[in-house]
């Protein structure tokens, strides 16, 4: 395997239910896999799913590491009348350990673990030594009751896992709008980008903190977009070195992916790069 533009993706793929009980594949795996496609990089996808599952047609040429489980991860998101989420869980993929990594994916350039349902446990940070180690760790937060109901949770490995980073994408939402605990992670690992949607995002790095401000979007289906920021900002750094020119070219990606119905909608490098040049700050 070529390291110098692979993007390694560690996390659960998931089925995504329909109001009409029909499905989607999602997860941060698959959104994201699509940005570094469409940024041209190469995608590697270990995950764990069921026998019946199937990677969607615009993802048909990535490389697949599927490890088998009994069922793939499922989700559901249902909404009242005033617009409030009600996310269950349920069944779950087997989890991943570091010893289910491939001996030649663990000199990836570009590693991103992308937990979804707590399946990745700290240790795995031990197994890639010449990578660029990011994460998104949504999934690490997450809990749930017997009846799978979502809900958000501590980071109980935060402490072990963040000085292993290089960098961190969380939204405002996975810390409850708390910028206190922002900042504690912040202390802990090297760059952190809190998102926050319209506003843009925020970089941490070295103990100084920079607002970058967002492009102006007509969502049209915001699912996956946390994902695509990441995705996006994570191959501008590598490419780049850049904080500010990463976080610039990160939201104006995600913004533009929002505008389209879902994944494969996903901008590509030439679109952005033109717009960012129509609209320089």
């Amino acid at each position: 395997m070529q390291t110098n533009k692979t993007y390694l993706l560690v996390g659960h793929v998931t089925k995504d239910l329909l109001p009409n009980n029909s499905f989607t594949i999602g997860g941060t795996v698959t959104y994201a896999s699509v940005i570094a496609k469409n940024l041209g990089w190469q995608p590697v996808i270990v995950t764990t799913a069921g026998p019946s599952f199937m990677p969607p047609s615009y993802l048909a040429g990535i490389d697949w590491r599927i490890l088998p489980s009994p069922q793939t991860s499922t989700f559901r998101n249902e909404y009242d009348s005033e617009g409030h989420r009600r996310q269950t869980l349920g069944p779950i993929a087997q989890a991943i350990a570091a010893t289910d990594i491939p001996n030649d994916c663990r000199q990836a350039s570009l590693v991103h673990l992308c937990p979804l349902t707590q399946e990745l446990e700290p240790s795995i940070t031990a197994v890639f030594d010449n990578s660029l180690l990011v994460a998104t760790p949504q999934g690490w937060m997450r809990q749930w009751d017997e009846q799978g109901v979502v809900s958000l949770g501590k980071w109980r490995g935060a402490d072990e896992v963040l000085p292993k980073l290089q960098a961190v994408v969380i939204s405002l939402e996975d810390v409850n709008g708390n910028w206190t605990i922002a900042e504690n992670w912040a202390a802990q690992t090297t760059i952190l980008i809190v998102t926050q949607g319209q506003n843009g995002c925020t970089i941490f790095y070295r103990g100084k903190r920079c607002d970058v401000p967002p492009r102006p979007a007509q969502p049209v289906d915001p699912t996956g977009a946390g994902d695509v920021f990441a995705a996006a900002f994570f191959i501008r750094y590598r490419e780049t070195g850049n904080l500010w020119q990463a976080a610039r070219f990160a939201n104006v990606t995600a913004s533009m992916a929002i505008e389209q119905s879902g994944p494969a909608g996903a901008p590509n490098r030439d679109e952005i790069e033109a717009y960012i040049a129509r609209n320089p700050m």
